[in-house]
């Protein structure tokens, strides 16, 4: 190829790159205006032309002429080319961005789906929180409800034993008190038993001198004279009484002799009447005598009997009086042995009742610490129900909030998950149409030049003026159609890191565009894709696409050289 032919191919292939530059415009926007081209020095899309050769031309005195001259041609065929393509780069800038928009979409909604699982296992654990919040509330207000009941029990056990106590101590104070009453009683008692015994013994003495008089012997003698004395009065009456009879009887027997005329019987009668009333006349009056002097001993023995009985009556009296002080004395003594018994027996129901006022009050002491005690735990069970109450409202509240958050997490999940779903049928569209045109597309009609290498196009589908795809590598390949009818690639598209497509910003390996199959007929030195452009996406790859021309029309323009 001559020299100019050469130079024809460059200035074609730098039209070209004024259409990358209007599809990078198109998708970058306002990416392209942020590039330093005096300063970075990029790999261009033309195997040729090299940082070397660039570096060399910046140094050679540039022609006024062939500036003047060769700029004009660049931009006119970089608006050329751009026009060229109006239609392509419409369609991949809005594949480009509708890609862009549904990754946004589909990260956007992956981190909602995200916060809202986290916002989920917030809630539950809230959740969680929140009933275990009000378990151990209930089960604090049951406690402190349990130990308000058993205070108020202590507090009246303890009123209860304190009132027992109370009354203990004053029945204690009565019964010490009906102790020392009862001890005087005893003693009292006592006395009086002593001085009734005294008494007793004094008038036992006195009684006992009442009985030993001699009236009572004297009367006692008296008396049997007087009835010796009357007996033998008796005994003369009793003789002169029969005598008196034998005379009365004599005297009848004589009467009846002589009225039976028995005289002699009659004078015998008589005589022995007779004689019998002279014996009676004696008799009469030994009984006189006799009786005289049984009157005078009966007398005296009266006399000396009531002496006796005087003195008797002062004996009865003094032993009457004896008994009465011994019965008095004794009554006294069992009254002042009773007395000591209830005494003793006041005593011992004064220490019992001391013993149970000190036992009660040990033990109203005890159920007062007890329930001051279980006043301290019911306060301390109360203080934790309302503490745990607390707790648990925050809880719920968290709770709710988390739910709140966990809902609009979702919600907001759900609107990000349909905005990626409505983002991704639009790039769902745009490829479906991409395929279709590629489906409809035909060949390429001609040649495929890839730098220095050439194919015969077969195997290559044509979408539309500036782009082709390979059939068997899936390759999208950007260029033109040169004089001869052959596509020229000056870029192909590409995979970011993110999985977008992007422009490479050069040319394509021939392997790799093309398959293994054209290893065999490529020499050419293929342009990788530069260094700055790895994981950029679709605008950084057209902004460095577009600055990669522009440095290299600007560096070989001061120098005269037209090679694109």
């Amino acid at each position: 190829m001559s020299e100019k032919s050469i130079a024809h191919s460059r200035r074609v292939r730098s039209a070209a790159a004024g259409a990358v530059l209007a599809l990078g415009l198109a998708v970058g926007g306002t990416g392209i205006a942020s590039a330093e081209p005096e300063t970075v020095c990029t790999p261009s899309a033309d195997p040729l032309v090299t940082c070397a050769e660039e570096e060399a031309a910046a140094t050679t005195d540039a022609d006024p002429a062939t500036s003047t001259e060769t700029t004009p041609e660049k931009v006119e065929a970089g608006v050329a080319g751009a026009g060229s393509v109006e239609t392509a780069g419409t369609d991949a800038a809005a594949l480009a961005e509708a890609e862009a928009k549904a990754k946004a979409a589909a990260d956007a909604a992956a981190k909602a789906a995200e916060a809202a699982a986290t916002a989920g296992v917030d809630s539950s654990a809230a959740t969680d929180t929140s009933v275990k919040a009000t378990e151990a509330m209930t089960q604090a207000s049951v406690e402190a409800t349990k130990a308000a009941v058993e205070s108020t029990k202590a507090k009246a056990e303890a009123g209860a034993a304190e009132q027992s106590a109370k009354e203990a101590e004053e029945a204690a104070k009565v019964a010490e008190s009906a102790a020392a009453d009862a001890k005087e009683v005893a003693k009292t008692a006592q006395a009086e038993a002593d001085a009734a015994a005294a008494k007793a013994a004094e008038l036992e003495e006195a009684a006992k001198a009442a009985g030993s008089g001699p009236k009572t012997e004297e009367a006692a003698k008296a008396r049997a004279e007087a009835n010796a004395l009357q007996a033998k009065a008796d005994e003369a009456k009793a003789a002169a009484d029969a005598n008196a009879k034998l005379v009365a009887d004599k005297n009848k027997e004589a009467e009846e002799a002589f009225k039976n005329w028995d005289f002699a019987k009659a004078a015998v009668a008589k005589a022995q009447a007779l004689a019998a009333a002279w014996n009676a006349k004696q008799l009469a009056i030994t009984v006189k005598e006799t009786q005289k002097v049984a009157t005078a001993a009966e007398t005296t023995a009266k006399a000396a009997e009531s002496a006796a009985a005087t003195e008797a009556e002062a004996a009865t009296a003094a032993r009457k009086a004896a008994d009465e002080a011994a019965a008095t004395a004794a009554s006294a003594l069992k009254d002042a042995e009773a007395a000591q018994k209830a005494a003793e027996s006041a005593q011992a129901e004064a220490d019992a009742a001391g013993q149970a006022a000190t036992d009660k009050r040990a033990i109203a002491d005890e159920k007062a610490a007890e329930a001051a005690k279980k006043a301290e735990a019911a306060e301390a069970a109360s203080k934790k129900a309302q503490d745990l109450y607390l707790a648990a409202e925050d809880a719920k509240a968290a709770a709710d909030a988390a739910a709140a958050k966990a809902k609009e997490a979702q919600a907001a999940a759900a609107a990000a998950k349909a905005e990626a779903d409505a983002a991704q049928k639009i790039v769902d569209e745009l490829k479906a149409k991409g395929e279709k045109e590629i489906d409809n597309g035909t060949g390429v009609g001609g040649g495929v030049i890839i730098g220095e290498h050439t194919d015969d196009g077969s195997g290559v589908t044509k979408v539309d003026e500036t782009t082709a795809v390979v059939n068997k590598t899936g390759v999208k390949l950007v260029g033109y159609y040169n004089n001869k009818g052959a596509f020229d690639v000056v870029d192909y598209y590409v995979t970011d890191a993110d999985g977008d497509p992007a422009l490479a910003g050069g040319l394509p390996p021939v392997d790799l565009a093309l398959g293994d199959t054209a290893s065999s007929t490529s020499g050419s030195s293929s342009s990788n894709l530069p260094a700055v452009l790895i994981g950029v996406g679709v605008v950084g790859a057209a902004a460095a696409a577009a600055t990669t021309v522009v440095v290299r029309r600007k560096r070989h323009d001061g120098t005269g050289n037209t090679s694109a």
